[in-house]
């Protein structure tokens, strides 16, 4: 099955919002109007899933309520593009419930991070679309998120993206290991990746440039997310690695003298030798660099640069 490219978004385009995973509050509607805002001033309508208002526990709703949103997205033809509202938990609960060979005929733009890690490898690898790992919805017109941040992603979600060079807009990446390699990017989410893997979802890093990020997990956490995926084999099969933010990921006041994320990422990737940047700004902070999911990209760990090489939508 050859690769699905999604179409980039035109004009008057119709955005399909929806929560795979935690859900939304109450004074939804109230609370982010700045979104709805920021939506409609650039020219797009928005219809929002079924999930945009459910609610069991903590989710949006039951697992199969979840997965049917997602697929209803991808098969409602008035649908152009699919934002994720936001992450937290639950996405991986029904990964397995999706119709990945439905989702390869009709390809679309698939949008978000954090616990949509799941959703957007999982569409990548079983229905071989990509996916973007940019912002969930609820940051557009957020004050949360600069305006720069925000631009960059409408961009990425407008225009063709063959060719282009993604780098911090600030000087804090550091080179861990130099060199070149090219591969695919894949990746998001530290923690949802130890939890896919080894089994049937597990995102493959075999000749992958391997994206990671992580938010509000102590550094003993860290390492023993890196532990499992190390135990699979999957780490020393990439090509590279791109770290991100480990956003409040700092040791507790009583772990004090034990080691802190950055000792514990040198622990796992330094003998392996292969080009790798760490604190690339993507994750849980801000400013954020939209970054596709299931496209080549070549890593120059000296220059503390991401080139993508493929275009990321289909010839119109």
């Amino acid at each position: 099955m050859g690769i699905k490219k999604p179409l980039r978004l035109k004009p008057s385009a119709t955005i399909g919002i929806i929560n795979p995973s935690f859900k939304n509050p109450d004074d939804v509607l109230e609370k982010y109007k700045s979104m709805v805002e920021n939506i409609t001033n650039r020219g797009y309508k928005i219809k929002y899933g079924k999930t945009y208002f459910a609610k069991e526990g903590y989710l949006a709703g039951s697992d199969f309520l979840r997965a049917q949103d997602v697929m209803d997205m991808f098969l409602d033809d008035e649908v152009d593009a699919i934002i994720c509202m936001r992450g937290g938990y639950g996405a991986s609960r029904m990964v397995d419930l999706l119709d990945y060979q439905k989702i390869s005929e009709h390809p679309k733009i698939f949008s978000g991070f954090s616990d949509i890690t799941v959703l957007l490898n999982s569409i990548n690898q079983h229905a071989n679309v990509p996916t973007i790992h940019g912002l969930v919805s609820l940051f557009l017109g957020s004050k949360s998120a600069d305006s720069e941040s925000v631009e960059r992603f409408w961009e990425f979600l407008e225009n063709g993206q063959k060719g282009k060079v993604l780098k911090n807009p600030n000087d804090k990446c550091k080179t861990l290991i130099g060199g070149k390699a090219t591969g695919e990017l894949v990746g998001g989410n530290l923690s949802l990746l130890a939890t896919l893997s080894g089994g049937e979802y597990a995102v493959d890093f075999t000749d992958k440039i391997v994206f990671i990020e992580e938010v509000e997990e102590e550094p003993y956490q860290i390492d023993r997310y890196l532990s499992s995926i190390r135990l699979t084999n999957a780490l020393k099969k990439a090509k590279g690695f791109v770290f991100g933010y480990f956003t409040d990921c700092k040791k507790s006041e009583s772990r004090e003298g034990t080691q802190d994320v950055l000792d514990v990422i040198k622990d796992y990737v330094l003998a392996l030798g292969k080009p790798t940047i760490y604190d690339f700004a993507c994750g849980h902070d801000f400013p954020f660099v939209t970054l596709p999911i299931g496209v080549e990209v070549e890593l120059d760990a000296d220059k503390k640069t991401i080139k993508i090489n493929e275009e990321f939508y289909k010839d119109e």
